[in-house]
C-alpha cells in the first residue's frame, strides 16, 4: 500500500471540483481512494491551494490510473482548474501511535 500527498495550486475551485469528481471515479478502477482532501488557502478570485492524501495498493496502480485514457480525456478541465501540482509518494508507511 502507498500513500500519496498532492499539493495543488488551484486556478478555480469550481473547475477543480468537477475534475476531481470525475478523477475519483477513475481512481476506483485502480483501487485508489481519497484519504483526505482539504483547502489550505482560498483567494477572492477562486484560486488557492488544496491538499489531497490518496491511497493506492501500489505505485503501479497509481501509474495505471495516471495513464488511463479516461484520465487523459480530462486534461482540458484539469488545465482550467490547476496551475501546478507537487506529488510525494510514500516509500515506507509509519505509525507513531
Amino acid at each position: 500500500m502507498i500513500q500519496i500527498l498532492v499539493k495543488i495550486q488551484v486556478k478555480h475551485f469550481i473547475a477543480l471540483e468537477k475534475f476531481e469528481r470525475s478523477a475519483a471515479q477513475i481512481m476506483l478502477t485502480y483501487q485508489g481512494r481519497f484519504l483526505a482532501a482539504f483547502e489550505t488557502a482560498r483567494n477572492i478570485d477562486d484560486s488557492g491551494e488544496e491538499i489531497h492524501i490518496l491511497e493506492f495498493p501500489s505505485e503501479k496502480h497509481f501509474e495505471k490510473y495516471r495513464n488511463d485514457e479516461r484520465h487523459h480525456s480530462l486534461m482540458e478541465l484539469r488545465a482550467e482548474a490547476i496551475s501546478a501540482t507537487e506529488i510525494k509518494i510514500s516509500t515506507q508507511l509509519k505509525s507513531y501511535q
